[in-house]
């Protein structure tokens, strides 16, 4: 297909040698005269300067990023091209997970389509564009997972802050279809409700699939405090593997009533007491428990942010040392900026500083169906460690 061309500079060409996907400015030659040439969202050849073709993708001079690569091959970027991409990205889900009806489809560069991702909960997907180039396509997507799957709505939960950065508007709606606001799913014999259109990222998190798998597996006859609990992901689990009872704490009225009526079709009403508060207010005096489950939001976003967050994952951990006399804190980081090795250095100094024995006895990570591209670093953002304080 005939698309403008942009070439790579030798500096662009030693990225794509390492197999990166995504190049900025100043790896793109001529960069200011290409940027008034070719129009915000085009889709592009990509070539060197010696005219040889190295791939097709889209273009943005606005963002940080303003060329992504699709894929390296002559394409035409269509309705098929997204079929195809979707159905080898379904065939490493059979192998990962040949039973579940609810599971992350696209995984945007773990699945080599910048920009996009695709949660499936049974006949419903739900779609999250996060890049111009990609919003362009938003016709081909929706066209595709209709051919490619029986589904009964696509939603796209267009309302990610990430698309601010690219100028994009906020938008939740359905695209195809028809959906309640909340949708009933079962997972790992757990019924929960999915507040696709109201909820936090596509409703769930199921990128913390395993992490919860092994809470429900150590869980029994325990108390679990649930701190950024949302919808009660893990004390429903932990409640799953015969827990006690949990205490889910959370700042939103609507996830922490989503979390009763959870709780009430499992049969677990009288095992479940929600607190709505600050997370780090409530530790100070906390109910006793022996599992703690700090699941924080994101605290540093940005290369800038690092420093601030840091601070705030730190006396996150350390309150959740000091709040926990004896038993298991499971501590977690879904900031790509916040390394495990820095983790562990602040779990270490938090046990020092209270005079507390503590040992490491879980790593946790995404769910492989959250799958990490060794070239584009910031797809293995997700980060847990299990403490066994004595």
């Amino acid at each position: 297909m005939k698309y403008p061309t942009i070439k790579l500079n030798k500096r662009g060409i030693k990225r794509y040698l390492e197999n990166h996907l995504r190049f900025s400015f100043q790896e793109v030659l001529q960069f200011e005269k290409v940027k008034e040439l070719i129009p915000a969202g085009s889709i592009v050849n990509i070539i060197s300067e010696d005219n040889f073709f190295l791939g097709c993708g889209y273009f943005n001079p606005q963002s940080y990023y303003v060329l992504k690569l699709l894929t390296k091959e002559e394409a035409t970027i269509d309705e098929e091209f997204f079929l195809k991409k979707f159905s080898k990205a379904l065939e490493l889900r059979k192998i990962l997970y040949p039973n579940e009806k609810c599971f992350r489809l696209i995984f945007s560069e773990g699945d080599f389509l910048p920009g996009l991702i695709i949660d499936i909960y049974g006949n419903i997907a739900v779609v999250q564009i996060q890049t111009l180039g990609m919003e362009r396509f938003k016709n081909f997507i929706i066209g595709a997972l209709k051919k490619f799957s029986d589904l009964k709505a696509i939603v796209l939960k267009n309302d990610s802050s990430k698309r601010l950065e690219e100028k994009l508007e906020l938008y939740v709606e359905v695209a195809y279809g028809e959906t309640e606001e909340i949708i009933l799913v079962e997972m790992d014999e757990i019924k929960f409700l999915i507040p696709i259109l109201k909820g936090q990222k596509t409703g769930f998190f199921l990128d913390q699939r395993e992490n919860r798998r092994f809470l429900r597996s150590i869980a029994k006859d325990y108390t679990v405090l649930d701190g950024f609990s949302y919808t009660g992901g893990f004390s429903f689990y932990a409640l799953k593997g015969g827990a006690k009872m949990a205490y889910l704490i959370d700042r939103s009225d609507f996830a922490l009533s989503l979390a009763e009526e959870i709780a009430k079709i499992n049969g677990w009403k009288d095992k479940v007491l929600t607190m709505k508060g600050d997370v780090l207010q409530i530790l100070k005096n906390p109910p006793k428990s022996d599992i703690l489950i700090l699941d924080p939001p994101a605290f540093i976003k940005t290369f800038k942010d690092i420093k601030a967050g840091e601070k705030k994952y730190e006396n996150l951990y350390f309150s959740g040392v000091r709040a926990l006399e004896r038993g298991l804190l499971f501590a977690f980081s879904c900031s790509y900026f916040l390394k495990i090795e820095k983790m562990k250095e602040m779990i270490k100094n938090s046990l020092k500083k209270l005079n507390k024995d503590g040992t490491i006895i879980f790593h946790g990570y995404q769910a492989p169906d959250h799958p990490v591209n060794p070239f584009v670093e910031e797809t293995f953002y997700l980060k847990g460690l299990g403490i066994y304080i004595k």
